[in-house]
């Protein structure tokens, strides 16, 4: 059977310090890092009793330190049913747009960018499925680009360099400010390429 543990903290910094104190005080897994509204983050540790109590005390001290903690508590014997409440839930890790891919090295083409994406599935007003209508390859990357989040965007932004672009502009860009720049810039390195 095993324990777990868990470290409540207001904020990301005050949860990855807590976490990282307690994965180095003692064998355990961490298990999650469950964020919840209001910026408070539950850090989710799994093993040995007395390892699971050892790595939570490390980071409560820590969480203490940067007076963040919110609450502690160690469950002994972790209850297979209650096992399931804190399992981490199976969440598709492929973004919808693999920034990455279409920054690192410019293609020939935008058919080439557009085969490391993945088809977009639209509706119509009606609920139908649209995907398998062919969309010109820039509106796939478009599209793309629309459905990612504007910390997203701008952290793309900035790797690509923009051009007419200072980073100031980039800070504080609306997301369709940014979707139209990144799009001007494949389009752009595509006519140098081709």
């Amino acid at each position: 059977m095993k324990a777990l543990g868990m470290i409540e903290v207001r904020g990301f910094l005050g949860a990855v310090s807590a976490a990282d104190a307690a994965l180095k005080a003692a064998d355990v897994d961490l298990n999650n890092a469950e964020i919840i509204r209001g910026g408070l983050t539950t850090v989710e540790l799994v093993g040995d009793v007395a390892a699971v109590e050892a790595a939570v005390d490390a980071g409560v001290a820590v969480a203490e330190t940067l007076n963040c903690l919110i609450s502690h508590h160690v469950i002994a014997r972790l209850d297979p049913q209650t096992e399931r409440v804190t399992t981490p839930k199976k969440v598709a890790t492929a973004k919808t747009m693999p920034t990455e891919s279409i920054a690192a090295a410019p293609a020939s083409s935008v058919e080439e960018k557009n085969s490391t994406l993945e088809k977009p599935v639209a509706k119509t007003t009606s609920g139908k499925d649209t995907s398998d209508v062919d969309m010109k390859p820039g509106e796939e990357i478009k599209t793309a680009l629309l459905k990612e989040k504007v910390v997203n965007l701008r952290k793309q932004a900035y790797k690509m360099n923009l051009q007419h672009f200072e980073k100031s502009q980039i800070k504080f860009a609306n997301k369709q400010t940014l979707v139209d720049a990144i799009m001007a810039e494949i389009e752009r390195s595509d006519h140098d390429w081709n």
